[in-house]
């Protein structure tokens, strides 16, 4: 599968895997500026042109929050994929995920990475700290032979003091009056930085907000099978309760496969030792009050036992039990199948499991009828 001019021109390339079934999206150049284009919007609509793509990774395709908002409007609308894989996000991508955990129902895996930012697609700054940063100034030079009319700026009287005070002394007080003084109104020193840092501390109100609506979301969902949300910023708890979701949702998931095939198999095996016993006894021509009764529904000429018996009976009572035999083979055979056993994906499998599931019914047959008659 070719890779689309336009992601092409966004610096993306494809890998399928999985005849198909699977998408890898990776950044050509990982180290390309992040503020281009990242191909959000033409790899949407592939993933509309191509509805055989079951799963995709785009971990390592660089697209942020804009390109998540047009990949996930385009899933909650075809709800193909099982298994998802996303680049780190900010609250803005989180807000667009949030309608694709509510509204896919085939979704299954999910993986995405969160940062504690509105949004990661975000224009180049203008301004860098290093541009506050004066202690390489080395000041203006005037140009030779221009006199200086400017008048010498005084000198800043010297501290009041005590006389005897050493030095030393005086000149620490001096620098402390000036750090003091620099220091007000100052917001790019590195003392007001630390202090933004400290009160940044942790993630945001808004973070932990959507981080608790995502986790609600997933612990509804029981389509949802295996869901890691990372993140330096997503509290250990929060990643705890997704863990437990995801273990109850797959204890359910095979409390109801379980109970599914008990009960396909229970009333396979009731219907099939029904039917048998009604043919046997048909055979037998049994003419008992519980015989008779079990024979009144559903008899064929020649089965009511009533003395003209024809050969019709022995036909039927033939053929209907070769139909049973080959009904509980076929039956076996789909639930093989619906495991996805590889054994009968084809139609040359299908066959051989039932001529041997036949041969195995006859040769129990055979052995019960020995072990009744003590031959």
């Amino acid at each position: 599968m070719a890779t689309p001019q336009p992601l092409k021109e966004a610096g993306l390339e494809f890998e399928c895997q999985d005849e198909g079934r699977r998408l890898v999206v990776r950044d050509v150049d990982p180290g390309a500026t992040g503020i281009r284009n990242r191909g959000g919007e033409a790899l949407a609509s592939f993933l509309n042109a191509n509805r055989q793509i079951k799963a995709l990774d785009i971990r390592e395709a660089g697209i942020s929050d804009n390109g998540i908002g047009h990949l996930c409007l385009v899933l909650r609308q075809t709800d193909q994929l099982e298994e998802l894989s996303l680049s780190p996000i900010g609250l803005a991508g989180l807000d667009f995920l949030m309608g694709v955990v509510l509204r896919c129902a085939r979704l299954q895996t999910l993986s995405v990475a969160v940062v504690d930012a509105h949004t990661l697609e975000s224009a180049a700054k203008n301004v860098v700290p290093g541009d506050h940063d004066t202690s390489k100034f080395a000041g203006i030079k005037k140009p030779e032979g221009e006199e200086d009319e400017e008048e010498e700026e005084e000198a800043p009287p010297e501290p009041e003091g005590d006389e005897d005070e050493e030095p030393e002394e005086r000149e620490r007080k001096k620098l402390e009056k000036l750090r003091k003084l620099l220091s007000e109104n100052d917001y790019d020193s590195g003392d007001e930085a630390s202090k933004n840092d400290s009160s940044q501390a942790g993630p945001s109100a808004a973070l932990l907000q959507r981080l608790t609506d995502f986790v609600t979301a997933v612990r509804k969902k029981e389509n949802l099978l295996a869901v890691e949300c990372t993140g330096d910023v997503v509290p250990a708890d929060l990643q705890t309760d997704i863990a437990r979701s995801m273990k109850d949702h797959c204890e359910q998931r095979q409390r109801r496969m379980q109970s599914r095939q008990e009960r396909g198999a229970r009333t396979a095996f009731d219907a099939l030792k029904d039917q048998m016993e009604e043919l046997r006894a048909t055979a037998e021509g049994g003419s008992s009050a519980s015989t008779a009764g079990a024979m009144v529904l559903g008899t064929l000429p020649g089965e009511d036992g009533s003395g003209s018996a024809t050969h019709l009976g022995m036909r039927a009572f033939i053929g209907r039990r070769l139909f049973a035999a080959l009904g509980e083979a076929l039956f076996e055979c789909q639930r093989f199948k619906s495991k996805e056993n590889e054994a009968v994906s084809t139609w040359e499998g299908e066959c051989a499991f039932l001529a041997m599931y036949i041969r195995k019914m006859a040769k129990e047959a055979k052995e019960a009828k020995e072990a009744a008659t003590g031959r």
